[in-house]
């Protein structure tokens, strides 16, 4: 029995301490692991950001040379002459006008020194003048440029605006051979009176640009990487290099590609590598340069520049330091002999366990509080996958539908429980959930299984890692309390109180639709303005209150008279008015002799206390017109059926009138 507990001490006095001491060095490793990737990662961003503003500054300066050369007088009048001749010619005077610009553009193929070719091309398609790095003939043949894409994309520009070609193959100067990448920059020429001359175009030599970009390269740090939108390699061929110019990074380096194609810019780690990029399109991003607008082929824009290095790792620190190795070994050696006091470490650890049960005990249950929460909250909360697919619901929701959660968690489509009508604004905000912005919100109405719409805001966020995308975090609030006070206001603010018909309101947004509607279908729309005869009288005589009861028994024959779908509503006091779709002038005409026939003989029901017999008659004057083909607004109709209103008025009252006028 001693035997056997001598060596579990022992067993424990050396097992423990090795472990004790691995447990102690890890953290400071880990940290010093964790300043080194820090470094390494504050290094990339400090190559891309010099790669970046190196690239940006060279082609902004390329754009300025472009523009400052198109602005030379020269250049206009020697294309104002070309384009005064219906044919080539190389007379004397055009003779001269060639070797002038020859000169000029000798002078800035050696000060710029960076372009293969410089050529003027009028509005013909014909290239007059071009300067190549290498020797040309002493007078070139004119040749035809129309077809090319450069010229008819530039052509289509203003002022100042530039086209810039995707990198290519290029030769220098007329040679056929490939033996470079080059951009063409082109921009249009015009006189002084914006009378379109021609195109002046560039062909920059990329190799010269990107030269001078892979300094993290250069520096034995890692690798620059240049693509455009599409993942072709845009850096020009090297021996020795596994990408050349033009190959596709899609298939070759799936990790990198859907990195950088995921945004527009970050850092982000890739297994053993550290890889930082940024997004450059020079159709927006050349605020530095002189250009108004930038136009490119829409395939290659935006380009994605990027930085990789190695990610440090532990066993690499240890090894740079062969001194700390044996630091370290002396260390382990130091714990084991005073491993006798194993018994203080263990109690020790032992209380760190107790406190760590009693910490998972309160965890579990605030987690349990906070379920109970999620579940029983009074507003809806879902998560969605990036298909949209249901993967977590709370009961509230669940309850709203009249679903389980069995039925739908990771088997339904949330936009399935969208009704058809606010699909399409549900769809917008999941979107904008997937897209940059992270967050959408909508007011949506959801399909209950019982066949009811319950009106829905869904506030959405997204829930984004180092990984991308990983769900969307939703919260939904029942609208149904607020969609009915708003329908009641609504309903309140169309409609006259007393009578129950629609106002002059209501009366303008329903002729704003039959207006329309009678544009497109050619049918004839008519109005009918009504106005109660001596109704001042009657409120004078009889009070108010009989005067409100007369406007009820108006409103109530009219009702009876009219069709369905005439638009009958009150103007204010004792004025109505009725618009008449599909209507004609004979057809309007005996609608209103019918109504006014109706009123005339239907007395108002007052009361004993008013009249002996408890009713008092009434009559009614009407004006009739037309709503005339063209007319945006009811407002001339109204002047002419008022118009009309009035001849009745002046006829003798209780009768109907045509105003065509």
């Amino acid at each position: 029995m001693n035997i056997n507990t001598l060596w579990t001490r022992l067993t424990i006095a050396t097992l423990l301490p090795v472990a004790l001491v691995s447990m102690t060095l890890y953290p400071i490793f880990a940290s010093h692991l964790e300043e080194r990737i820090d470094s390494s990662r504050q290094t990339a961003e400090a190559f891309l950001d010099s790669e970046y503003d190196m690239l940006l500054r060279s082609m902004n300066e390329s754009f300025n040379q472009v523009l400052a050369t198109a602005e030379l007088p020269l250049l206009r009048q020697f294309l104002v002459r070309r384009t005064t001749s219906r044919a080539p010619e190389w007379g004397p005077a055009a003779e001269q006008d060639w070797h002038q610009m020859e000169a000029l553009l000798d002078s800035l193929m050696t000060h710029y020194g960076r372009y293969t070719r410089l050529a003027v091309i009028d509005t013909r398609g014909l290239k007059w003048v071009a300067t190549a790095a290498s020797p040309m003939l002493p007078r070139p043949p004119v040749v035809a440029h129309e077809a090319t894409t450069t010229y008819q994309e530039t052509m289509r520009l203003q002022s100042r605006d530039l086209y810039v070609s995707p990198p290519r193959p290029g030769a220098s100067g007329d040679s056929d051979a490939p033996v470079t990448t080059v951009i063409d920059i082109a921009t249009p020429i015009f006189d002084d009176r914006g009378q379109r001359l021609g195109v002046l175009l560039f062909t920059l030599d990329w190799s010269q640009i990107t030269a001078n970009l892979p300094h993290a390269r250069e520096a034995g740090r890692g690798e620059v990487l240049l693509v455009d939108a599409q993942g072709r390699w845009l850096l020009p061929s090297e021996e020795g290099r596994e990408d050349q110019f033009g190959d596709s990074i899609i298939s070759r380096r799936p990790g990198i590609w859907a990195a950088m194609s995921a945004r527009n810019q970050g850092m982000t780690m890739l297994n053993d590598h550290l890889l930082g990029f940024r997004s450059h399109d020079i159709r927006t991003q050349h605020y530095r340069s002189q250009a108004g607008m930038i136009v490119s082929q829409p395939e290659s824009q935006p380009w994605r520049l990027g930085i990789l290095i190695p990610k440090p790792s532990l066993v690499g620190l240890l090894k740079q330091n062969p001194v700390q190795q044996l630091a370290i070994a002396l260390v382990y050696l130091l714990s084991v002999t005073f491993g006798v006091f194993w018994v203080l470490s263990n109690h020790h650890l032992r209380g760190l366990r107790q406190r760590a049960l009693q910490f998972s005990r309160e965890a579990r249950q605030y987690a349990g509080e906070v379920q109970d929460l999620y579940e029983h909250a009074p507003c809806g909360y879902h998560s969605l996958d990036g298909d949209g697919r249901v993967v977590k619901i709370n009961r509230t929701e669940l309850d709203w539908l009249g679903y389980r959660a069995d039925e739908v968690i990771d088997k339904r489509f949330y936009r399935d429980f969208v009704t058809p009508e606010t699909r399409s604004a549900f769809d917008a905000a999941f979107q904008k959930v997937l897209g940059e912005g992270q967050e959408g919100s909508a007011e949506c109405e959801l399909l209950c299984r019982d066949g009811s719409r319950l009106p829905v805001a869904i506030q959405a966020t997204a829930q984004v890692t180092e990984d991308g995308f990983q769900y969307s975090r939703a919260t939904v609030f029942d609208l149904s309390e607020r969609k009915a006070l708003e329908a009641r206001l609504e309903q309140q603010a169309l409609t006259d109180p007393l009578t129950g018909l629609g106002n002059r309101r209501y009366l303008e947004n329903q002729a704003a639709m039959e207006i329309a509607r009678a544009e497109r279908s050619a049918t004839p729309l008519t109005l009918i303005a009504i106005d109660l005869d001596h109704f001042k009288r009657i409120n004078d005589t009889y009070g108010h209150d009989v005067g409100d009861l007369v406007l009820q028994a108006f409103a109530n024959t009219a009702r009876q008279v009219l069709r369905d779908g005439d638009v009958l509503c009150r103007m204010g006091g004792e004025e109505f008015a009725v618009l008449l779709p599909s209507t004609t002038r004979e057809e309007a005409l005996q609608i209103a002799e019918r109504l006014r026939e109706a009123v005339a003989t239907t007395p108002a029901r007052v009361g004993l206390d008013s009249t002996a017999d408890g009713t008092l008659s009434y009559s009614a004057s009407l004006g009739v017109s037309l709503v005339k083909a063209g007319e945006t607004s009811l407002k001339p109709a109204i002047k002419r059926a008022d118009q009309g209103l009035y001849s009745a008025k002046q006829a003798g009252r209780n009768r109907a009138h045509w105003e065509g006028a």
